[in-house]
């Protein structure tokens, strides 16, 4: 049953992957196309708008969320828990590859589509290409998996435990619109990012769900020896 199970939540994660990166290969292909051109001036006039003294703060402070030495810091925090309170070793190691795995694809996938960033629209200074957006696709991986392990971690002690995805979404949305406010991102650069970290967010929970499956299976076959 088990098997059953674990065979269908890998296929419908394994279809679900696949479509965001045919988004992302979509959004690739048209980055020299008209109709992206708009949708990218649409939706970043419309985002730039909202800049205030109140607004910039928060932004920034979203941004800094995405930022390599604010996840490394958030990583050792997650980690220590995970080890110590939970031992799961695995899970632990799943997330390290993944965060790692994503900033390194983040940087060849910049270096090759090689999308300068917006002009003349910069509250802050940033170096390197734009698409995809490295804040979006890290971020929405990084942080997308913390939340998936705190859910399945306290989801049966805790009643609220649903607030922990919505409160990762949310964290996840703002971090890209940050980038746009902020103007050093297009639209299509974060969506893009978010295609290419969700998909890789689910790759890490399908194996996430393997090693705890097999956990179980090991579990089991120790109890039923133990009963012989």
């Amino acid at each position: 049953m088990q098997g059953k199970t674990l065979y269908k939540d890998l296929f419908w994660g394994f279809g679900a992957a696949c479509v965001l990166l045919i988004g992302f290969v979509l959004l690739s292909q048209s980055l020299s196309s008209s109709w992206l051109k708009e949708i990218d001036e649409s939706i970043g006039s419309t985002v730039r708008s909202l800049r205030s003294d109140a607004v910039t703060p928060i932004a920034l402070f979203f941004t800094t969320m995405g930022k390599a030495i604010t996840e490394f810091i958030v990583f050792v925090v997650v980690a220590l828990i995970l080890l110590i309170k939970f031992k799961h070793k695995w899970e632990t190691l799943v997330l390290l590859i993944g965060v790692l795995t994503a900033w390194g694809l983040n940087q060849l996938l910049k270096a090759l589509f090689q999308r300068e960033r917006p002009v003349g629209m910069w509250l802050i200074e940033e170096n390197g290409f734009s698409f995809p957006s490295g804040h979006a696709m890290v971020s929405s991986l990084f942080y997308g998996l913390i939340g998936y392990l705190l859910w399945t971690n306290v989801r049966k002690i805790w009643k609220a435990a649903w607030l922990i995805p919505v409160v990762t979404i949310v964290v996840v949305v703002c971090i890209g619109l940050s980038r746009i406010y902020l103007g050093v991102h297009y639209p299509s650069d974060v969506l893009a990012g978010f295609a290419a970290g969700g998909a890789g967010l689910i790759g890490c929970i399908m194996a996430i769900h393997g090693i705890r499956t097999r956990k179980i299976r090991s579990i089991h076959r120790s109890e039923q020896l133990r009963g012989f």
